[in-house]
């Protein structure tokens, strides 16, 4: 297929294509009040224009960003809120967001944008509310695809064709090209830092990576500075 190439964006049927996966992940009751703040910092601020359309990410690996997303995803999907909420995990190389949610790796993000066909995702059904989780997808050797803007931006309006908000799990900024990729097609970017970890120079260096991508830094998130960022995710048993 053309790198260049369109895709061709159909309808998603009624009800998912996969059937509903119920999923035990949850958040830790003390890390809730925390997680509730920054869903309102981020999409309800008076200081900006609330997003549709937010990356996640760290200035470098390991900063906890992709429990962030999906804390943030769970959060705004709860019967509390009861926004529709995408889930999508853009970190092709070593995709998190399946494992975590306990649904299959495929199809995906991947799958989506080699295929052109778009897909509704794995509908999540939460004790509280629901949640669509659009994971990488099954490797198949078209990563380089994968960012193209054209692609990568009619997925993004596909998916909030039909969400509220679509909350994307990205690679950290100085050790991937991704987020400088898609950082131009949403509404913004909220970097997570590593409290005593993560260095002043990373962060400028990430806050400029961004900003040459004509991305929008929304927010700051400080991980490890009080409740773990592990914490915010656990499993019922």
């Amino acid at each position: 297929m053309d790198s260049k190439a369109s895709i061709a964006v159909t309808p998603p049927p009624p009800t998912p294509r996969l059937e509903p996966v119920r999923s035990a992940v949850g958040i830790t009751p003390a890390a809730r009040d925390e997680i509730e703040q920054l869903w309102g910092s981020v999409f309800f601020s008076a200081e900006h224009k609330a997003p549709r359309s937010v990356i996640v990410t760290g200035a470098e690996p390991d900063e906890g960003a992709t429990e962030v997303a999906a804390a943030l995803a769970l959060v705004g999907a709860s019967a509390r809120h009861g926004h529709r909420v995408a889930l999508v995990d853009f970190n092709l190389r070593e995709p998190m967001v399946a494992s975590l949610m306990g649904v299959p790796e495929s199809p995906g993000v991947r799958d989506a944008l080699a295929s052109g066909e778009l897909i509704g995702g794995t509908n999540v059904v939460l004790q509280e509310g629901q949640l669509t989780v659009v994971p990488a997808g099954r490797p198949d050797g078209h990563a380089s695809a994968a960012v193209d803007p054209e692609r990568v931006q009619r997925l993004i309006q596909h998916l909030l064709s039909y969400h509220d908000h679509v909350i994307v799990d990205a690679p950290s900024v100085n050790r991937n090209s991704t987020v400088q990729a898609l950082a131009a097609l949403t509404d913004g970017v909220l970097l997570v830092a590593r409290q005593s970890v993560t260095r002043r120079e990373a962060l400028a260096e990430a806050k400029k990576r961004i900003e040459l991508a004509q991305g929008k830094l929304i927010g700051l998130v400080l991980n490890m500075r009080k409740f773990p960022v592990p914490g915010f995710l656990y499993r019922r048993m």
